[in-house]
């Protein structure tokens, strides 16, 4: 009886979680106004979207999170796709696009390359989206996972809607070919930096300058910038 109890929860946590995150993702297509994202957003119990799990004994985070537009952005210590520790602060010096992003998440799945190569796990593909490999190149004009421009996406959230584990990483890498030795960068999210503020990023994106600073955020249900309109061109200007 217990176990079947914790199964239900499951389900459901699960279900409401997904709720607004597949409404955020539409949020970029222009397709459904705020409002109903907003109201999505403000009924989820805070508590369904705390972190779940153990915390990490060292820490992950150094600095301030979530990173602040126009602040030195927080190095993040974490493993990768490969299992290796990555320090995001060795890639300063470069551009940086960071994504943050949760298996059960249709945009996430779409803006990772769902319509070329599929959903990954038991998961649907947010229709009306490409990949954000083809945007770069629409909009900015660039390869992202490059000499000049690192790709990195940060997994927040698994199937068990807490941190992912290395297996979903690396099947998550993989799935959507994300090439590490072309620095297409896959972290493993920890339970230490998931938060309501942290769940409602998802899906979003965020670039980071050769200082280190983050100077554009285009993140979840209240960006601050337009990906398309600002993020990308910006990007575009970095690179030139």
């Amino acid at each position: 009886m217990v176990r079947l109890i914790k199964s239900i929860l499951t389900i459901v946590v699960g279900t409401v979680l997904l709720i607004p995150i597949a409404l955020a993702g539409l949020q970029a297509t222009g397709n459904l106004p705020r409002p109903l994202i907003d109201r999505a957003v403000n009924h989820l119990p805070i508590e369904l979207t705390s972190a779940v799990g153990l915390r990490s004994a060292d820490p992950v985070v150094l600095g301030e999170w979530p990173p602040v537009r126009g602040d030195k952005f927080p190095d993040l210590i974490l493993t990768d796709q490969t299992g290796q520790t990555v320090h995001l602060s060795d890639f300063a010096g470069k551009i940086i696009v960071v994504e943050y992003a949760a298996i059960p998440c249709q945009g996430c799945q779409a803006f990772a390359g769902g319509k070329q190569h599929g959903a990954f796990g038991n998961h649907t593909v947010q229709s009306g989206l490409e990949s954000i490999e083809h945007y770069a190149r629409q909009y900015a004009g660039v390869t992202l996972g490059s000499e000049e421009v690192v790709f990195v996406q940060v997994l927040l959230y698994g199937d068990s809607v807490s941190a992912p584990t290395q297996a979903e990483v690396a099947g998550w890498a993989e799935h959507f070919h994300m090439d590490r030795d072309a620095n297409q960068i896959v972290l493993r999210g920890d339970p230490s930096m998931l938060s309501r503020q942290t769940y409602e990023m998802i899906p979003g994106f965020q670039l980071i300058d050769r200082d280190f600073v983050l100077r554009s955020d285009s993140c979840g249900h209240h960006p601050h910038d337009d990906l398309y309109k600002d993020l990308l061109p910006m990007l575009r200007t970095m690179a030139r």
